[in-house]
């Protein structure tokens, strides 16, 4: 009996134990638990990415061709020695603005001058004789052949002395027109012969821009309308177009462009790049940071928006124009909602949720610090994440 005792609560204890592990399993096992177990597949499900928005309304504004150009001298002369001899004097020095006919540069007359006087004296021999031939040829006594002979032999001896004085003219080289002395490769007592280079005379007003436009462009612009261009040190000059090729380059299948721009106080150079703008058409476009430019997982650059489902979308980036850290896109709905802030976590089809530029910027936070935006970043492909210029 004694025995009996000391083991019975052993046994009683052995029962309490199996019997609240069977409740528990029943309960783990049962309905009970499925609130428990939705809230934790809830708490595992992808939340929607919070993006910051700004509301774009389109306006009218011109579509522009850019085209890399370079500046150009509206004329350029060479000017080459049209007889020989010593050079005599120089009269201008390189990098003088001249004006139109200013001497710069005399060659030495030499025997020219006798050769001058000599023929003036063969001219009036033959005018002497010419008159005496007419005057007997009045009264008969000189045939019609000798008339004519006496005639011819003037006129050689004035066609010798004009040929003369031509040479002695070109002793003298002048400016053509108003510009700049660019080279003068030639000093004092140089001799020089028939076609070497004398000098070379830039006129600087007005300036030429070149470019090279593209066949979609070619026929909205023509010779008149106004036009720009942007220098290399941040300038910007206006102008009007001058000449349109109507045939393309056979090589790059571009038409040339000349827009012509005033520089009266000479500071354009020849050969500088620049940037030449022409308005060719208005269409609707929006007003857009540079730093919105997204890729998509095809590789091509646009923007992202959020339509009414706030599902995003993506659009395909059609520059109309573009400024220093602005550009204007076509191509958009009359009014959208941009993505400001957030694009590189979000893909065309996701549905987000729109916070606005204030509201995001009061809070502090954006998507990249919620814990939904850092599930969801690895998917997105890297060219996307990475894509602000």
């Amino acid at each position: 009996m004694a025995r009996f005792s000391q083991i019975r609560p052993i046994w009683f204890v052995l029962i309490i134990v199996i019997a609240l592990a069977a409740w528990l399993a029943s309960g783990m096992l049962g309905g009970e638990s499925k609130p428990a177990e939705d809230d934790a597949a809830q708490a595992n499900e992808p939340q929607p990415v919070s993006v910051s928005t700004r509301v774009s309304e389109a306006t009218t504004v011109w579509r522009e061709a850019e085209l890399n150009g370079r500046t150009a001298p509206d004329r350029a002369v060479t000017l080459r020695a049209r007889t020989a001899g010593r050079v005599r004097a120089v009269e201008a020095e390189r990098g003088k603005r001249v004006s139109k006919g200013e001497v710069l540069v005399r060659i030495a007359l030499d025997e020219r001058s006798a050769s001058r006087n000599e023929a003036r004296a063969v001219v009036e021999q033959r005018r002497l004789q010419y008159n005496a031939v007419r005057k007997m040829s009045e009264k008969g006594y000189q045939t019609a052949t000798d008339m004519a002979q006496a005639k011819s032999d003037l006129e050689a001896a004035r066609a010798q002395l004009a040929q003369i004085q031509q040479d002695i003219d070109n002793t003298v080289i002048r400016a053509p027109f108003a510009g700049v002395l660019e080279t003068r490769p030639v000093e004092v007592g140089d001799y020089v012969g028939v076609g070497d280079e004398i000098a070379r005379v830039i006129q600087q007003d007005p300036f030429v821009v070149n470019g090279d436009l593209a066949e979609k462009d070619v026929a909205l612009i023509e010779p008149g309308q106004p036009g720009s261009a942007r220098l290399v040190d941040g300038r910007t000059v206006q102008g009007r177009v001058r000449y349109v090729a109507t045939e393309a380059d056979t090589d790059t299948r571009t038409y040339p462009v000349e827009l012509e721009v005033d520089n009266p106080d000479g500071r354009l150079v020849s050969g500088a790049s620049a940037k030449l703008i022409l308005p060719l058409e208005q269409v609707s476009a929006h007003k857009v940071a540079a730093d919105l430019l997204t890729l998509n997982e095809a590789g091509d650059m646009g923007v992202k928006t959020v339509n009414a489902d706030d599902v995003v979308e993506f659009h395909p980036a059609d520059i109309v124009k573009s400024g220093n850290d602005e550009l204007w896109l076509g191509g958009l709905p009359e009014r959208v909602r941009l993505i400001t802030t957030g694009q590189g976590f979000v893909r065309a089809g996701d549905t987000v949720r729109v916070v606005d530029d204030a509201t995001a910027s009061a809070r502090g936070a954006g998507p990249a610090n919620t814990p939904a935006a850092a599930k969801q970043a690895p998917a997105q492909p890297a060219a996307d994440s990475d894509s602000r210029p």
